[in-house]
């Protein structure tokens, strides 16, 4: 018994040393800011992707028409033949994807490939927008002539949660908004290279670039896809002062279910990546994989390891983001589940893996 507890205590540490060390590195992106131009991009255009069902009906009306009302530009919206919505869809510019285009696809990418074979023009930008998403201002287009100059070919904005039905998963959400503000930012912006991979909202891309590379590979994580192929050709990414709202899953069930897809994914995709997403993707994963024996769930076992666990600058990190969670939530009893977050994130681990073979995992955000 004494040996199993030394080799946790050492699993536990690793997980919490490389944390930490991922965490300051990622202190770095704080020092990036976006430029700007005067004037505002043009040749932008947003298309929202989506299931169009019924679970997702009300969330993606309201999409629509805050894209409308906050860019002045009617969006594509992009859905499958098959969809529920699409007799309440034709007053919009619908692209409609045949259910005979290429089974040998999945999910999101397969519609985006679609798009890309039959609209995508090379001088265009297009900016993909997914069905909760409602872009919350328009600095990206004053940023796109600056860096289309430059040759920049893509760029992510900065993720905000809002409340869904689930106060639980909005407190969990905030971690999304803090590692774009750290770790991404160095990442997509400091260092010019999506090396950690690329968000699917308002993921924004050149059409000339899209048109090149696609969305041609069977991939339940194709956003992370995408920006591999970005890196291995050296390509160069920004990312914008933009905000996004984006709305957390309604349940604890569907975040897990959600975040073990993320993980199912990347793990599959890793392979076909170039060295440095390898590297630097692959310690995440080993986190990730390895994340419950760094959770509270060994607490009982502190006593017997020390303090290490709770005082280097990982802990410290996890706590500020959910206690800022907690603070946006305003319900302060909160506080006292804060510890049963970073096990519910390991969890999904073990979710995603029953999860695996069964395609694209989509979840109701109405």
């Amino acid at each position: 018994m004494a040996s199993v507890i030394y080799i946790l205590q050492y699993v536990a540490f690793f997980c919490w040393l490389c944390s930490s060390i991922l965490v300051a590195t990622g202190l770095a992106g704080l020092l990036y800011k976006p430029k700007r131009k005067m004037r505002r991009a043009e040749n932008v255009e947003y298309v929202i992707v989506s299931i169009a069902n019924h679970k997702v009906e009300k969330t993606l009306t309201a999409c629509i028409a805050h894209t409308k009302q906050k860019l002045g530009k009617r969006p594509i919206v992009l859905v499958d033949e098959e969809s529920e919505l699409i007799p309440n869809l034709k007053a919009n510019s619908l692209v409609v994807v045949p259910s005979s285009y290429r089974r040998d696809l999945v999910g999101k990418g397969r519609a985006i490939n679609y798009f890309i074979e039959t609209e995508v023009k090379p001088d265009k930008w297009y900016a993909f927008v997914d069905d909760d998403n409602l872009i919350l201002d328009d600095s990206f287009l004053y940023e796109i002539p600056y860096y289309e100059e430059r040759g920049y070919v893509a760029m992510n904005a900065v993720l905000v949660p809002r409340k869904g039905r689930s106060k639980l998963t909005y407190c969990m959400d905030f971690i999304r908004y803090f590692d774009d503000l750290t770790t991404y930012r160095l990442s997509t912006g400091l260092l010019k290279r999506a090396i950690l991979g690329l968000h699917g909202e308002l993921l924004t891309v050149k059409g000339s670039t899209l048109r090149e590379i696609g969305y041609n590979s069977r991939t339940i994580v194709e956003d992370f896809h995408f920006a591999s192929q970005l890196v291995q050709r050296g390509y160069k990414t920004w990312q914008s002062a933009t905000k996004v709202s984006i709305k957390s899953p309604n349940s604890l069930c569907d975040l897990m279910r959600q975040r073990g897809r993320w993980y199912i994914g990347i793990l599959n995709d890793l392979k076909h990546c170039p060295l440095s997403m390898k590297l630097l993707v692959g310690v995440r994963v080993v986190l990730w994989s390895f994340g419950i024996f760094g959770s509270w769930a060994l607490s009982p076992l502190w006593p017997f390891w020390g303090w290490f666990p709770l005082a280097i600058p990982g802990a410290i990190y996890y706590w500020t983001v959910y206690l800022y969670g907690v603070w946006k939530l305003r319900k302060p009893h909160y506080l006292f589940l804060i510890p049963l977050f970073g096990i519910f994130e390991a969890v999904s681990v073990f979710v995603g893996l029953r999860q695996k073979g069964k395609g694209f995992v989509v979840i109701a955000k109405d």
